[in-house]
């Protein structure tokens, strides 16, 4: 038996509907993500053994509560998992975020290794930090599947971790979504 971390978007919440950088603000998913989600879990054919989150963000420790709910296990709580945080840009729209820091944003957008937003954390601290914690994690977990409920970019630095990739290659993906995600861990450990 291999030890598999499945990888679970927890959104969106009010602010992505609406269009709002969110970072690492703690928001609540909205109705429709909370249904895809169980949707999700009903149609999932493997079973979770354990489930960790950054129980300060409410959309991760609500989405870890479906999980925990569905196979009976109880979620536990990891803060070095959270979203990296954006600083001053949370709550703004794109586009207002644009005309305030005209060369910053686009850098950011097409380079989040070049630039730190504003009171925010750089990308290089917040991959280092997951690191870490999926790396206690995965040593605790050996041999069992586990569910790891997610903000988007913390979802792609954790899925880059885990497939070894080096920081440039999880910062060109850090703005991809997808919903769910089940990568085998190589033995070797990160």
């Amino acid at each position: 038996m291999s030890t598999r971390a499945m990888l679970i978007e927890a959104g969106p919440t009010p602010w992505e509907t609406e269009g709002r950088i969110v970072g690492n603000a703690s928001l609540p998913l909205t109705a429709e993500a909370m249904d895809a989600i169980r949707h999700l879990l009903e149609n999932l054919q493997d079973r979770i053994d354990s489930v960790y989150r950054p129980a300060s963000n409410d959309a991760c420790n609500q989405t870890a509560q479906i999980v925990a709910a569905k196979f009976g296990i109880r979620a536990r709580d990891n803060p070095d998992l959270d979203e990296p945080s954006l600083g001053l840009w949370q709550g703004l729209f794109p586009d207002n975020v644009r005309a305030r820091f005209p060369t910053v944003f686009p850098q950011w957008e097409d380079r989040p290794l070049a630039v730190t937003p504003p009171d925010g954390e750089p990308l290089e601290a917040a991959i280092s930090r997951i690191r870490g914690a999926l790396t206690k994690i995965i040593r605790r977990n050996k041999n069992y599947t586990i569910a790891l409920p997610l903000r988007p970019m913390a979802m792609q630095i954790a899925a880059g971790i885990l497939r070894k990739h080096p920081a440039s290659e999880i910062a060109a993906r850090l703005h991809q979504r997808q919903s769910i995600e089940t990568i085998e861990i190589d033995p070797q450990g990160l």
